[in-house]
Order: structure tokens, then C-alpha cells, then sequence
């Protein structure tokens, strides 16, 4: 082959690269151009979810030619938000970005109030992943994981609700290690929380590593270990569970199931029956939107840590969290979340 051919034959491939992804671009413009789509969060104004949803708006619109109207939906650990969308028309203009970990134990659970079927929704994309981390004060007579255990009595845990994402996973971490525990519900969100903390009425509480960079940046607070199997980017010189505590194999498989619900992390989810390729456009400009340098640089800007993964991608680790505990196992966690430490 001469160079002369060489050359025009990669000319032809770039242009028809080029080509294909106006293609998509058009194609995702045509689908939702001049649509007005209702785009639901779980958070109220300001908090992380608010941020994410805000900062995605403008390069969503630009990419589907399509006017995004915000909508902050609280209460319910987002299942006010969710019903919302499940009870829309399918035609992919209704999204919510909603915690992952909340939507999949709902009904693992059995939690009242759940109307959605996990195994129909439409999954469209994963805005950010998460890590759980266990948050102490400071100033807590504990200095490490081994000092939690052996304490002679209970590690008090502050929560909001038994499956607010908090007090589910602080229950599953002292069943599986046999800490000696108490939670405490009550409190008004991550703020009450902290000040009982703080104020020595509750030992620690069980959050997103995300959460705990913002609270322990000032030094008030630290991390006493990362609740997965691998220690994460926010605080590399956090334990995890699993090399700080013995852990009897049904209890490894416990925290290890929770630990991957919770790395679903921000979900963006629409209707169940949305059409395929309504679907393919919306996951093609939240994948673009979420790989845009610009769109990165301000979501670090706004102290959040984006973790794209795709819809595929996300229907896998649903189906996972379905499937990895036989109905005897999930019986003993509803147990354990819902009864034992209250």
C-alpha cells in the first residue's frame, strides 16, 4: 500500500469517526430536542445530590437539545422522589439521581412505601461511587478499630431512621465483628449527628467517604476504617474492616454485600419501559457529560468526587446485590438492620 493510499484511507476513517458521533449527537437531539425533562433529586438545596444535579444541567441540555427543570424532592430517604418517577409516562423525560444503597435495600428490606420493582427500572448512569467509612470525634477515648472491639461497653451509633444508610450498616459492621452496640435514632441528618458526636452523646456514625472528607478536613472528626476491601483515595491510611477485624465468613459475606450496595453510590434512574433508544441517548450524554474536562474540574471544584459507570454497568451490580445472599442469609440481615440494636 503506497503512502498516498495510507493517508486518504485514515482520512476517510476520521471523517467517518467524525461522522458517527454527530450521528449520536443528533441523534440524541432529535429525541429530546425542544422536550422539556423534569430531572428529580433526593437532596435539598445545597447538599451534594443538589450540587451533582445543578452542575450536570447545563451540559445535559446542551447535549439533548432540551430544557432540564431541577426538582428537589426530600423526605423518605428518596422514596418520595423514586415514586415519583416509577409512576411517570416512559418516555425519558422524568430522571432522578438518587442514592443507590437507599433504593436497593428499600425493598430488600421490606421497608414500607416501596412501589418500584429493581428489576424494571431504567438505569441510565452512575454520577458518583461511595465508600462507606466509620466517623468518631477527635477526641474519642478510641484510637483504634481493635479499641472499638474490645470496649466493655456498647459503642453508641447516632442514625436518622433503622435503613437511613447509617444505622443499617453500623448494625451489619457490630453483628459481624461482635462489637458491642447501641443505636440511637432520631437525629435531624448529618448536622444532629455530628454535634451528638461531638458533644460525646453518640461514639460515631457510619457515612460516605465522600461525606467524611468535607467533616473531617477541619480535624474535628476521623475515620476509624474504610468498610470495604480495599482502603480508598480519601483516607489511605484508614484500615478497612477487613484487616482490622476477625471476621467469621458469614460476616465477610455481610459486610462485602452491603460494602457493593453502597458503592452504587449517586444513581441517575428514569421510568420503567422507557424506549431503547431514548435510553441510549440519555446514557450517551451522561456518559459524555460525565467525562467532559470542564464538568469534572467543577464538580472537584465543589469538593465532590465523580465516579462515572455506565448504565450496563449499573444493572449488573443491582442484579449482583440481588443474587449474592440466598434468602436464609437476607432473612438474618432484615434481623440484624431492623431489630437487634435498638
Amino acid at each position: 500500500m503506497s503512502f498516498r493510499v495510507a493517508l486518504i484511507r485514515m482520512a476517510m476513517m476520521a471523517m467517518a469517526l467524525v461522522a458517527a458521533q454527530a450521528a449520536c449527537a443528533g441523534g440524541e437531539s432529535s429525541l429530546f430536542a425542544g422536550k422539556q425533562i423534569r430531572f428529580f433529586t433526593m437532596g435539598g438545596p445545597g447538599g451534594g445530590y443538589d450540587t451533582y444535579m445543578r452542575v450536570l444541567i447545563p451540559p445535559l441540555e446542551k447535549r439533548l437539545g432540551a430544557k432540564i427543570l431541577p426538582i428537589n424532592e426530600t423526605g423518605a430517604g428518596g422514596l418520595i422522589a423514586m415514586n415519583r418517577v416509577v409512576t411517570a409516562p416512559p418516555d425519558g423525560l422524568t430522571l432522578v439521581l438518587i442514592g443507590g444503597e437507599a433504593l436497593v435495600t428499600a425493598p430488600l428490606y421490606g421497608l414500607p412505601g416501596v412501589n418500584y420493582d429493581l428489576r424494571t427500572l431504567t438505569w441510565i448512569a452512575r454520577v458518583s461511587a461511595e465508600a462507606k467509612v466509620v466517623l468518631f470525634s477527635a477526641k474519642t477515648e478510641f484510637k483504634t478499630l481493635a479499641d472499638m472491639l474490645a470496649s466493655p461497653r456498647p459503642i453508641i451509633w447516632g442514625g436518622t431512621g433503622k435503613s437511613d444508610g447509617n444505622s443499617d450498616f453500623s448494625a451489619i459492621l457490630a453483628h459481624a465483628t461482635g462489637m458491642k452496640t447501641k443505636i440511637v435514632l432520631g437525629y435531624a441528618g448529618s448536622g444532629g449527628m455530628n454535634i451528638a458526636i461531638e458533644n460525646g452523646e453518640a461514639d460515631g456514625r457510619v457515612v460516605s467517604d465522600e461525606s467524611a472528607a468535607l467533616f473531617a478536613k477541619d480535624g474535628r472528626f476521623r475515620v476509624m476504617t474504610v468498610l470495604a476491601r480495599n482502603r480508598g483515595e480519601q483516607f489511605p491510611d484508614a484500615p478497612t474492616i477487613f484487616e482490622g477485624a476477625k471476621l467469621t465468613p458469614e460476616g465477610a459475606k455481610m459486610i462485602e454485600w452491603r460494602a457493593d450496595i453502597a458503592a452504587l453510590g449517586r444513581l441517575i434512574v428514569s421510568t420503567p419501559g422507557v424506549p431503547a433508544d431514548k435510553v441510549a441517548a440519555l446514557r450517551s450524554a451522561f456518559a459524555g457529560a460525565l467525562h467532559d474536562p470542564e464538568t469534572i474540574a467543577e464538580i472537584k471544584r465543589r469538593s465532590l468526587s465523580p465516579g462515572f459507570a455506565s448504565g450496563e454497568e449499573v444493572d449488573a451490580m443491582v442484579k449482583n446485590a440481588l443474587t449474592m445472599l440466598d434468602e436464609p442469609a437476607l432473612a438474618e440481615v432484615r434481623k440484624v438492620v431492623l431489630e437487634k440494636y435498638y
